[in-house]
């Protein structure tokens, strides 16, 4: 069964940071410029939680300020399994009902996020500054009816010191 491993944000960026895109566009951030404590920051604020998928590939997602039921998700390279392990537990345990991702069309993320059933529904152009030039950024939507694949319902895997004893 697939698995998802709940990282300490910490964690999460230097996996991040180690990942073969370094992490350009992964939940709108940019390691390649931005510092850990910058970083941390922002993950912070916007309720971030990262996780590793089945085969080490880094996932995660951030809640929708304006919609409760909406998650921005983001996977660290072409791992449809693990994206989709990601949006099962994000449908069944914090009950998403749709869910938005935003990348480059280049970044090599984009196959997963189509195969998984996401559209692209609109452009932000000039919203990403990259290797000196700006980029337009593809925003792709799916709600639960859209997605495709059948991957089981996946919890997170807790490390012993996360479990209460109570």
């Amino acid at each position: 069964m697939p698995e998802l491993v709940p990282l300490e944000l910490p964690e999460g960026i230097r996996r991040l940071r180690r990942s073969p895109s370094s992490g350009l566009g992964f939940l709108g951030l940019d390691p390649l410029t931005q510092s850990d404590q910058w970083l941390l920051g922002r993950l912070t604020a916007m309720g971030a939680a990262l996780y590793v998928g089945g085969r080490g590939t880094l996932v995660g997602y951030a809640p929708s300020v304006a919609n409760p039921w909406q998650a921005q998700v983001a996977v660290a390279g072409d791992d449809g399994p693990a994206l989709r392990t990601l949006l099962a537990f994000l449908r069944s345990a914090v009950a998403c009902t749709s869910f938005t991702a935003t990348l480059r069309a280049a970044d090599t993320s984009l196959p997963a996020v189509l195969d998984c059933g996401f559209r692209e529904v609109g452009v932000l152009r000039d919203h990403a500054f990259r290797a000196g030039i700006y980029h337009d950024v593809g925003v792709y939507y799916a709600a639960v009816a859209d997605l495709r694949g059948d991957t089981p319902m996946a919890l997170p895997r807790l490390a012993p010191d996360q479990v209460s004893s109570t």
